[in-house]
């Protein structure tokens, strides 16, 4: 939204300019009548979101919270613009203190979380769905109490269905193939907030994502919330707990802890906050927090077939966007990369189309067997992981690939160990995927700079770059393209079982 001058709000003195986005402008101001400061919401002139502040003004008077930022008028302006008047939160966002930190201590993390589940479960006992529970709507005062903002996305249970929006990384997967929001979406979305505390990014999609466990900063003593937010993460809706259980079950998880807040844009205090974050974990991209890597904004699933486009600064999200994001590998989720080459056996990797970069062998130095011939299928010989690992790398995530492409988890037994949490997480992607009669026309990876980092008769340990081509998630009468995603430095972990070998577990570095 391109700023036009200051607004006129009746009864208002604007000050200064406090934050702009796509659709309206954020200014701090003081009320005249009695010398109060507060945030002032202008929308622009679009109808959208102008019936989107309308709404979150109605939502607000329905239900009055200590932990949901109550909207105190709603005023018309000229223009067909709308004037929302709220508390001025001093302490910023939850996006911009895990940005600022790196990420927060459990304590903190029960601090801001369970009063928002509580205050969540009064709005669902009162028939309202917030639908965007996201760090950038979890704003503080400069004691660090925590409140649910933007509730203009929120709706009434037993409305007629429109578009629904939210903030990627933050969407349940039954919102993406197509259900409405609803209590359980909400839990989902705390859950993810929880994520993004602990971890300082937020989750992949369900199945094709790490334990919380291994990619947590918070350390020894964060178990037990480790295993509550998981719970809240369920692919399943109707396995996550109601809001009010979740506040109970975080309060039980750690001993609450006064918020360490970053206030006033101090960068050496901030600077301090990452190195310490960072300390004792191999360094990661930075990714912004409340966005994936690769998206920024919210996205919207559109509704109705007539539907087209988005508001500005809000990508739109169709309903195939389904479990794969982007950032895909950003966290050493899949099995490995692959070019593009027959299904399994693979005899040996074709080059890559345009989309898919070809598997390199490793250097001579670091594979002194390199000049052997390669078997017709690299995954079965014994010593594949020393003499042939790229194409060993190659050949597994084809299969992989291949299980996703057509949507069949049975082919992820070319690719994955039967029964490890790896196989359990895609297997239950590609379930849902196939409920929704959804596949990823296209899907293959790419690897480089493969080398052996451990080797042995039963397990073997491979390094290497991989990223996602450009795929198309299609079906159900859809076809939505997603681009190329950014090569990571991962882990492959191998075992070798009756049939080969087959990927174990995947980890970041």
């Amino acid at each position: 939204m391109e700023t036009t001058g200051v607004p006129t709000v009746p009864g208002i003195e604007l000050g200064p300019l406090l934050g702009r986005g796509a659709n309206s402008e954020v200014w701090e101001g003081v009320a005249l009548a009695d010398g109060r400061r507060v945030a002032v919401k202008v929308t622009g002139g679009d109808p959208e979101a102008a019936e989107a502040a309308v709404r979150e003004a109605e939502v607000s008077a329905r239900v009055a919270l200590e932990h949901v930022l109550a909207v105190q008028a709603c005023l018309p302006l000229p223009g067909g613009r709308v004037a929302l008047v709220m508390p001025l939160m001093r302490g910023g966002s939850l996006a911009a203190l895990v940005r600022a930190r790196g990420h927060l201590s459990p304590g903190e993390v029960v601090t801001v979380l369970a009063p928002l589940a509580g205050a969540l479960g009064r709005l669902h006992g009162a028939g309202v769905v917030h639908g965007d529970v996201s760090p950038g709507n979890v704003l503080l005062d400069l004691q660090g109490r925590p409140v649910l903002a933007d509730l203009g996305l929120g709706r009434l249970v037993g409305e007629a269905p429109g578009a629904v929006w939210g903030t990627p990384g933050h969407l349940a997967p039954e919102l993406l193939l197509g259900a409405d929001p609803a209590p359980a979406t909400d839990v989902y979305a705390l859950g993810a907030l929880g994520w993004l505390a602990l971890a300082g990014e937020v989750p992949d999609a369900p199945g094709l994502r790490p334990a919380l466990a291994e990619v947590s900063r918070a350390g020894a003593g964060s178990e037990q919330l480790v295993a509550v937010l998981e719970e809240a993460l369920c692919p399943e809706a109707s396995q996550r707990p109601g809001a009010d259980e979740l506040a109970g079950r975080l309060f039980a998880a750690a001993r609450p802890e006064a918020l360490r807040l970053v206030v006033g844009g101090d960068e050496a205090t901030a600077v301090t906050y990452r190195l310490r974050a960072a300390a004792g974990r191999p360094p990661r991209p930075e990714a912004a927090p409340g966005a994936p890597r690769g998206h920024s904004g919210r996205h919207r699933r559109g509704r109705r077939p007539a539907a087209t486009g988005a508001r500005p600064g809000r990508r739109a999200l169709v309903v195939a966007g389904a479990l794969v994001v982007p950032a895909l590998l950003a966290l050493g989720l899949a099995t490995a990369a692959a070019v593009r080459a027959p299904e399994p056996p693979v005899p040996r990797p074709s080059p890559a189309s345009s989309s898919a970069s070809p598997v390199r062998s490793p250097p001579a130095s670091r594979s002194p067997a390199a000049s052997v011939s390669a078997p017709a299928d690299p995954r079965v010989g014994a010593s594949a992981p020393t003499e042939h690992p790229a194409l060993l790398l190659g050949a597994l995530a084809e299969a992989r690939a291949a299980a996703f492409r057509r949507a069949d988890a049975a082919r992820l037994e070319g690719a994955e160990t039967p029964g490890g949490p790896l196989h359990a997480r895609d297997a239950a992607a590609l379930a849902q995927l196939s409920s929704a009669g959804l596949r990823y026309a296209g899907l293959h990876y790419r690897v480089r700079d493969v080398t052996v980092f451990e080797a042995g008769a039963r397990a073997a340990v491979l390094r290497a770059r991989i990223a996602t081509s450009a795929y198309r998630v299609a079906g159900a009468g859809r076809s939505s393209p997603r681009a190329a995603g950014r090569a990571q430095r991962v882990r492959v972990e191998l075992r070798r079982t009756g049939a080969g070998w087959r990927v174990q577990a995947i980890r970041a570095g």
